[in-house]
């Protein structure tokens, strides 16, 4: 058996996580199948993780790739579970050709890239993120997001701490600074999940805070329908473009930053909810993927808002986004000598 391409760089990123989650819907079955066949990667004893095995070590090893690894498995708790949740997430970029091997801010001609709170913290006598809780930096050319990963059990937020963090110019490289929030398939889970949160502690609910960060904020999905998403809001000017795709002759530029147009018009894809409810005291009209309509309706019931809802496909349209997101990677991995990599018999 030869390896290819996509096994040996899920085999990195199981190095990289030390643990993946073996139930993610990102995680590609036939590649984790092979790989576990030929011995380099094994599930946890518990069945929650999927993690490398020393003849694992040893083909990255060969392959003059170097990871440090954990002394033993770790049982499920708190620390297992956020670092699933990272790897879970890690996994959703990394479908999408995000570079996750970051360990240090990239620069900003470097493609997608995510930063993982855990390459940061792992360096010996620097701990740069304190009590931050975000699982990330997603960095664009012009925007570093911090990403959270928010589940029905969580702390909430204390909102000045986090953006003291996170707008800190050693991890923002001088982009832009803003937060992303996710952890389900289902928007309106995450948005339900935000509004509460399960300890007594003083932080804010997720929702309460992320009105006090003072940035741009985008909700998105762990499903296809958000890595669209949030290739939609990738792309450069996509409030404007998408604006003056739909007003045509009629566009105008907005006279307030809660616009994106006159008119009162508001691209509302990337779900910045913060400044939906800021235009909403005016009165606004909010274009909206089709799908995120009923979690906004919900947010802003009673308010002077009319949703207007689009098909991601005319969105993508509008900004020249091909329609395929993920090209299947199926050749053979090529060392740099020229050779190709074989499965140990």
């Amino acid at each position: 058996m030869l390896y290819t391409n996509a096994e040996i760089e899920l085999l990195k990123l199981c190095a990289w996580c030390r643990d993946l989650p073996a139930g993610s819907t990102f995680l590609n079955k036939e590649n984790l199948r092979a790989l576990v066949a030929a011995g380099q990667l094994r599930i946890s004893r518990n069945g929650q993780s999927v993690r490398i095995t020393e003849s694992g070590r040893h083909t990255l090893d060969t392959l003059g790739l170097h990871f440090d690894y954990d002394s033993k498995s770790r049982g499920m708790g708190n620390y297992l579970i956020r670092r699933l949740n990272t790897a879970n997430l890690m996994l959703f970029f990394f479908g999408g050709k995000t570079d996750v091997f970051c360990n240090s801010v990239p620069d900003r001609n470097s493609p997608l890239s995510f930063l993982p709170s855990f390459a940061l913290r792992r360096e010996k006598n620097k701990n740069p993120l304190g009590t931050a809780r975000f699982n990330g930096m997603l960095y664009t050319k012009n925007t570093a997001r911090a990403v959270y990963y928010i589940t029905e059990e969580n702390d909430g937020l204390y909102p000045e701490a986090e953006r003291n963090t996170f707008t800190m110019n050693i991890l923002t490289g001088g982009r832009k600074s803003a937060a992303a929030f996710t952890g389900d398939k289902c928007l309106e889970k995450i948005i339900e999940y935000s509004a509460r949160k399960t300890t007594n502690s003083r932080a804010l609910p997720v929702l309460s805070a992320v009105r006090r960060l003072d940035c741009p904020v985008t909700f998105f999905p762990l499903s296809q329908a958000g890595a669209r998403q949030m290739r939609i809001i990738s792309v450069r000017d996509h409030r404007r473009i998408i604006a003056e795709s739909i007003l045509k002759a009629k566009y105008k530029p907005p006279e307030k930053n809660y616009y994106d147009a006159a008119e009162k018009i508001l691209i509302g894809i990337d779900m910045d909810i913060p400044r939906m409810e800021t235009a909403a005291e005016y009165g606004v009209h909010i274009f909206l993927l089709d799908w995120q309509v009923n979690a906004v309706k919900e947010i802003l019931r009673g308010k002077r808002a009319v949703l207007h809802p689009l098909t991601t496909e005319t969105a993508e349209e509008m900004l020249r986004l091909p329609s395929e997101l993920y090209v299947k990677e199926t050749k053979p991995y090529i060392t740099e000598k020229g050779e190709f990599l074989s499965a140990p018999i």
